[in-house]
């Protein structure tokens, strides 16, 4: 099975989360892309999407590449500079899952704590403290939390996700199964 990792990351959470998956996969056939180098050529068996999250789901470039992606078999995964256990954090993975179900077998996903670009913060401070993303004393104390986001158990747990899910898709397969589609 030959399994490839597809990422896009604005403040590096994203890729250190997408190579901790890739270094930790128990395959040997896989390969690793940054979506900034250029869309690869997607001819592996599995391909996991890794995502900064925009506007509650896959930034631009990696929601442009999802939507042709076709007849594989994909996991997600976002970072996000909010809670991975909240609703929002949840949805951001509901929004990826609405680009790539239709015309592939969707084997799971994995939303993570990321930390907050200090682009994004620089702007959010200039904006003043109104919005949903204001630079308020709140989101100054979860910016400062997060700083250090993905941990390295974040990232372990994103790989033990993922290799767990090849395992049953394997087996699966072996045993002339298939692969039940994880709905959202």
């Amino acid at each position: 099975m030959k399994v490839q990792v597809v990422y896009s990351s604005l403040s590096g959470c994203t890729r250190r989360l997408a190579e901790g998956i890739y270094n930790a996969l128990n395959v040997e056939d896989k390969s690793i892309h940054d979506l900034a180098d250029g869309e690869p050529v997607l001819d592996g068996d599995v391909v996991l999407l890794g995502y900064w999250v925009d506007k509650g789901g896959p930034n631009a470039a990696m929601k442009a590449f999802m939507e042709k992606v076709e007849g594989k078999k994909v996991g997600l995964f976002s970072t996000l500079a909010y809670w991975a256990d909240s609703t929002h954090g949840h949805q951001t993975i509901v929004n990826g899952a609405e680009l790539v179900k239709e015309k592939n077998v969707l084997l799971g996903g994995y939303a993570c704590n990321g930390c907050m670009s200090q682009e994004m913060i620089q702007r959010f401070r200039a904006a003043g403290t109104s919005g949903p993303h204001s630079a308020s004393p709140e989101s100054e104390a979860r910016w400062e939390v997060m700083a250090n986001h993905p941990t390295a158990c974040e990232i372990a747990l994103g790989a033990e996700r993922f290799n767990e899910r090849l395992k049953l898709l394997s087996l699966l397969e072996e045993r002339g199964l298939t692969y039940t589609p994880v709905r959202f």
